[in-house]
């Protein structure tokens, strides 16, 4: 098993719960007494409608994700983890957690939940923590999901790919 120094995890702050996934890299940062960075990407597209109905809705928006992050902080230091970093990022959820909270916080492990949206969604759009599998350049754990089963299908038997 591999040493892990700092711990990302991706959570959703606006539209549901990213409890299992934000559970499970508490208890990994715990583990190793890693840095847990907990970051948030609010991807723009999504919420376009939103900026022509209401021009300070998306200004709103960042400022409920600020706050529920922070709270998401002190959970974790409530839950044992010394150190704790929040990262609230505006683009593309896969591109932001791979290509640039990756490298900018030198992270060795990525912990996300497998879905988020709709099945359309990511049929359109892809599945956010599949593209993160495929591009990270450290480990992957994928977690929560319908069935352990389709949990494997992502991540392989002990639901972390590693990338070392």
């Amino acid at each position: 098993m591999s040493h892990y120094n700092r711990v990302l995890v991706g959570v959703e702050v606006l539209e549901g719960a990213s409890h299992d996934a934000f559970e499970e890299a508490c208890d990994v940062a715990k583990d190793h007494d890693a840095m847990l960075v907990i970051a948030f990407v609010l991807d723009k597209k999504g919420y376009a409608s939103l900026a022509s109905m209401d021009p300070y809705g998306f200004e709103r928006l960042k400022e409920q994700a600020g706050t529920r992050l922070k709270a998401y902080q002190a959970a974790a230091q409530q839950r044992g983890v010394t150190g704790v970093q929040t990262a609230l990022k505006i683009g593309v959820p896969r591109k932001e957690m791979v290509e640039d909270l990756c490298k900018e916080y030198s992270i060795d492990v990525v912990v996300i939940g497998q879905s988020g949206g709709s099945k359309i969604d990511r049929l359109l759009l892809g599945n956010t923590a599949k593209a993160i599998q495929k591009k990270a350049i450290c480990d992957v754990k994928v977690v929560g999901g319908q069935s352990p089963a389709s949990e494997k299908e992502y991540a392989g038997s002990d639901y972390t790919q590693e990338k070392r």
